[in-house]
């Protein structure tokens, strides 16, 4: 709950800054950036989340190397997080910022599943098809599991389309055991 409270308020004034910076997507795609850095660089995650080591170093790592990569907005984000002992915040809030983003320009996101990787044609496809249904942008999020057995699963924040084999074969185990003999 402190999480989702405190990761709405930062991405929400990160928006409003951006948004009157005219840098919206740029700042998302710096904010999705510095999280991917983060997954894929523990040992930077831990030092810019520890609690040991002071915060005139955390500042002087934050303008020294990512200075020549960041705008200066995102620079000076990372700065306040670090003042106000949030950084181990960052990846709620990126998160929450691409929520905000995704709504700001009537983004509806979408996961797929299904047992393979979908090629980029039939990605297309689907899109399209998922747009005409829902009247919306769509960006799509697409994931693999090999539980679903077959078919797809689409998810949005509002509907759920489950068309796996998994689901399929459940209900055809429930249809059959409901039976009287």
């Amino acid at each position: 709950m402190k999480k989702r409270i405190i990761a709405e308020r930062y991405a929400g004034a990160l928006l409003a800054v951006a948004k009157k910076g005219g840098e919206t997507e740029r700042l998302l795609d710096e904010m999705l950036f510095l999280k991917k850095l983060l997954v894929e660089n523990p040992t930077l995650k831990r030092f810019l989340e520890s609690p040991h080591i002071t915060q005139e170093e955390k500042v002087k790592l934050i303008r020294k190397s990512l200075s020549p990569v960041l705008a200066r907005t995102s620079i000076n984000f990372l700065l306040l997080l670090g003042k106000k002992y949030r950084l181990s915040y960052l990846s709620e809030i990126v998160e929450e910022y691409q929520r905000l983003y995704d709504a700001e320009m009537a983004i509806q996101r979408t996961d797929v599943i299904t047992v393979y990787p979908l090629d980029d044609t039939v990605t297309e496809a689907l899109r399209n098809r998922i747009e005409r249904l829902l009247k919306k942008d769509v960006k799509l999020y697409c994931y693999v599991d090999h539980r679903i057995l077959g078919g797809v699963i689409i998810k949005t924040p509002n509907l759920i389309i489950d068309g796996s084999i998994r689901r399929q074969l459940r209900d055809l185990s429930q249809a059959i055991a409901a039976l009287k003999v």
